[in-house]
């Protein structure tokens, strides 16, 4: 080993100088270089009461962070152990769930109850009651495969409600196969800071989620997504607008508008705002029997003129509310030709006429997944799931598939008690189905 003089020690690595704002290009000053990389994450707080453990492994790891202006590996070894502690955030939430006992569930034999003080006597007992009892993890009323390891955790915090979203499982899967190949390297890889950062990003998003705080504008987790009332408005050539329901009654002449022939509805929807993480670019697209637009988007009012629109406005005064868009179910009807996902109160709401076909209960964060996932089922050689259970081939669950009540029934499980709603006939002329 070659021994080296600290003020080398202390010199700006060349390396990690020419990441900058801008990507790559140039050389930054070592002082601007450590203010930058240390705001990639310095927003990466943590919720209040996350285990001690975990928080302290977390901080240090920020700490850490910052030293890869000095020593680029640091950016690799910041990377590497942000994945290690994935595993750990899960054991220190699962000794605070369970409260020190652990129960399992035998084949054909009342469950056991143990007690337990740490997660080393959590690991021994799992791996014992799964070899010698084939015995599964009781989680409120389900159980799971549970051997302590880190796929045993995962199932425990899905099954447990703790980790949410189609999309997000598609990420842990990831990120736990990063973490074995770490455990057990093969190779030689080296992280960027740009990876390191967003590894330590959604550590974080992790972490919070699993002790229950979604992140807002969240990656992996997202918090809950403003919605406002907003007029979609479409004329006969085809052109469709939307504009916020203020700039609607606000003072001042609209010829354009009426002498065009516009139709106006009113919705609740995510503001169109291009550059945004969130920005819904299917609005256009809105249909009241079809989801067809990215993010929930609920039917108010309409169709109807301008000034019918600004009088029920003024009369109703809707106000905006907050949505989460993870882990909606649909239901996808195939009757002669595959039909764009329903809600599953539209659907209990249609006609005896209308409920014929093959219809499919599916959970997903957005409709494309949904019916993605329908459309692919149909080749047997694309791996995607038929029965109920996580789809391995896309990130769609499925949770029932047949007659129209039949998949009904599988969405009512899912969301426990479902109220018919019948909604007018309404789609803005860029959506690409049809009501019928």
């Amino acid at each position: 080993m070659e021994i080296r003089p600290l003020e080398e020690l202390r010199a700006a690595d060349d390396l990690s100088l020419a990441f900058n704002p801008y990507g790559l290009g140039g050389r930054m000053r070592p002082e601007d270089a450590a203010e930058f990389q240390q705001r990639q994450i310095a927003d990466c707080d943590l919720a209040e009461g996350v285990a001690a453990g975990t928080r302290d492994s977390f901080e240090r790891l920020r700490t850490v962070f910052a030293y890869g202006v000095l020593c680029y590996d640091v950016y690799t070894m910041v990377g590497d152990q942000a994945l290690l502690i994935y595993e750990q955030a899960l054991r220190d939430r699962f000794m605070e769930w369970c409260a020190g006992t652990v129960t399992f569930r035998l084949p054909q034999a009342p469950d056991v109850s143990y007690a337990v003080t740490s997660y080393d006597d959590v690991k021994k007992l799992a791996d014992r009651m799964m070899r010698q009892q084939r015995a599964k993890l009781v989680v409120a009323a389900r159980t799971v495969e549970f051997n302590g390891m880190l796929h045993g955790l995962r199932l425990w915090a899905r099954a447990a409600g703790l980790l949410r979203g189609r999309r997000s499982r598609a990420v842990e899967d990831a990120l736990a196969k990063l973490r074995n190949y770490v455990a057990h390297p093969s190779g030689h890889h080296v992280d960027t800071p740009v990876e390191a950062a967003g590894t330590v990003r959604d550590l974080a998003e992790l972490i919070n989620q699993l002790w229950g705080q979604a992140t807002p504008d969240g990656r992996l987790y997202p918090a809950p997504l403003r919605r406002e009332i907003m007029v979609l408005s479409w004329n006969g050539s085809g052109r469709s607008r939307m504009e916020h329901a203020d700039a609607l009654i606000a003072p001042g002449p609209t010829p354009d508008q009426e002498s065009d022939g516009y139709q106006h509805v009113v919705v609740r929807a995510i503001p169109f705002g291009p550059g945004s993480r969130w920005d819904d670019a299917h609005w256009a697209e809105f249909d009241t029997r079809y989801e067809t637009t990215r993010f929930p988007t609920d039917y108010l009012w309409g169709p109807g003129s301008r000034e019918e629109a600004k009088a029920w406005l003024e009369q109703e005064r809707p106000e905006g509310d907050s949505v989460d868009f993870t882990d909606r179910v649909f239901l996808v009807q195939d009757h002669g030709r595959l039909l764009p996902p329903m809600r599953p109160a539209v659907a209990a709401g249609l006609p005896d006429d209308e409920r014929g076909g093959v219809w499919h209960a599916v959970r997903a964060d957005f409709p494309n997944d949904a019916f993605a996932h329908v459309r692919g089922s149909g080749d047997r050689s694309a791996s995607h799931a038929r029965r109920p259970g996580d789809c391995p081939a896309c990130t769609a669950e499925v949770l029932g598939s047949g007659t129209y009540d039949e998949a009904l029934r599988a969405a009512g499980v899912a969301l426990g008690p479902i109220q018919a709603v019948r909604l007018p006939s309404v789609r803005l002329p860029l959506s690409p189905f049809s009501p019928d």
